[in-house]
């Protein structure tokens, strides 16, 4: 590890700094967002995403191991690590990266999630964990879906986000792109609906899943090239959203897992 500083007082500025990046604005603001525990730091980074900083405690720098990187290191305390995150179990170190998101023409080939207004970070986050599972290239967030830097879609996530490619677009920008996808857009919704089972899975394919109380918007649903939705024989009303898209994606990959 290289030479780091040390900072013990709350009252310095960077330790308010890192403690801000809890809300959106000022995650926005600076272009990064935490990542917690030394095996979501490496992973982050064996990733190809940049650390603009690790911040460890004192009574973890014996067991830290990173790999090289250009960030700053910064020790301090236990509970100002703690104060930083909001979270008594910060696993002794953070790290601070650069946000990093695509663009639609980036997305080709392969498989991709696509989220249309979905707001819970939690569901967010463990479907990028689940499309990381099935070697998914994306996830594209479309509207005012949440957003994936925040730490609960951090913490779901559990390291994931290091493997996938994360898009954001308009409804109006994805509309617009559809023609240039040369492949399938699977919707999802409750009525009109076939088999998710009775459809076939070509590669390319989007997985287009919707907001969790309304699902997909109108126009949403009219450049599906398919639409499909999970049987219930139980007779429950709905699945929880990173649920269904859990089932639809293995589903998906069923034949090459």
């Amino acid at each position: 590890m290289t030479e780091s500083k040390v900072i013990t007082s709350a009252a310095n500025p960077l330790i308010k700094r890192i403690k801000s990046l809890e809300q959106k604005k000022y995650r926005d603001e600076d272009k990064v967002f935490i990542v917690e525990g030394q095996r979501h730091i490496e992973e982050m980074l064996a990733g190809g995403w940049k650390a603009e900083m690790i911040v460890f405690a004192t009574e973890t720098k014996s067991k830290l191991k990173l790999p090289k990187t250009s960030a700053q290191f910064i020790e301090t305390t236990e509970e100002l690590l703690s104060r930083m995150t909001g979270r008594d179990n910060t696993q002794g170190v953070i790290g601070i990266f650069r946000q990093q998101l695509h663009e639609l023409a980036e997305v080709k080939a392969g498989l991709w999630v696509a989220l249309n207004s979905v707001r819970d970070p939690g569901n967010l986050g463990t479907i990028i964990r689940t499309a990381a599972a099935v070697k998914a290239e994306g996830i594209i967030l479309i509207g005012n879906t949440c957003d994936p830097f925040s730490p609960e879609a951090i913490r779901a996530g559990m390291g994931s986000l290091a493997q996938i490619n994360i898009v954001r677009a308009t409804p109006e920008a994805f509309v617009k792109w559809r023609p240039d996808f040369k492949g399938r857009i699977t919707g999802t919704h409750v009525v009109e609906a076939k088999d998710y089972r009775d459809i076939s899975h070509d590669m390319p394919q989007i997985l287009m899943m919707g907001a969790e109380q309304n699902g997909l918007s109108d126009d949403m649903l009219k450049i599906c090239d398919d639409i499909v939705k999970i049987p219930m024989p139980g007779g429950i009303e709905s699945l929880n959203l990173a649920v269904s898209t859990g089932i639809l994606l293995y589903e998906i990959r069923r034949k090459e897992i």
